[in-house]
């Protein structure tokens, strides 16, 4: 695995919606995680909880050269993830 895309779903300003113009996202390298937060990762994808809020975060990652996505709670994200998140508008 290389790397981490985190993007931050919905909220008040709808970040992420089709047609928006703010994004909250950001892209973790694999290796600079700690044990503990690639363990965390793991078991975000291996449970693969559908997610019904507002707010939410979208993981998405590359294995074996397919990519899978995964969508979590606010409070299910590692930090190390949420901290790499920024806001850019278009």
């Amino acid at each position: 695995m290389s790397d981490v895309t985190i993007e931050q779903m919905g909220g008040f300003v709808g970040a992420g919606s089709p047609g928006g113009h703010v994004h909250m996202r950001g892209q973790v390298a694999w290796s600079s995680l700690s044990e503990g937060d690639r363990a965390a990762v793991d078991r975000l994808f291996a449970a693969k909880k559908p997610v019904n809020a507002n707010l939410f975060y979208r993981l998405t990652r590359s294995v074996g050269g397919k990519s899978e996505t995964v969508d979590v709670l606010t409070e299910q994200v590692p930090p190390a993830l949420a901290g790499a998140v920024q806001t850019t508008l278009d």
